[in-house]
């Protein structure tokens, strides 16, 4: 979880904020209960950091624990790891696992154009 340092922790709270003013970011969600179950979480945890610091100055990035989210249910989302891409305040994608660097930019990429 050290890479994730330099990547902002979204609450409940922050995260309702977010979507209500209808903003675009991305939000990877981990959990720290099934880190020694699921390798993933390791995986991403790595990888993470570093598409922010490639498109951070384009859009904010952010992480939370899949505990600490209650809207992720409502959103069928269940399990970690996953990156959620928003779009104004909506879910555009999810990319649920490890996932390729090129899946990662281009995801990412068309959700800025």
């Amino acid at each position: 979880m050290k890479s994730l340092e330099k990547v902002d922790r979204l609450n409940d709270r922050v995260f309702k904020e977010l979507l209500e003013s209808k903003r675009s970011f991305i939000l990877y969600i981990r959990s720290q209960k099934d880190y020694d179950k699921v390798k993933e979480i390791f995986d991403v945890d790595v990888v993470f950091p570093e598409l922010a610091k490639s498109f951070g100055d384009r859009l904010p990035f952010f992480w939370a624990d899949i505990e600490d989210i209650i809207e992720l249910q409502k959103m069928g989302i269940f399990f970690a790891p996953v990156v959620l891409l928003f779009k104004e305040g909506r879910l555009y994608a999810k990319l649920e696992g490890i996932r390729s660097w090129a899946e990662y930019n281009r995801a990412v990429g068309e959700l800025i154009c």
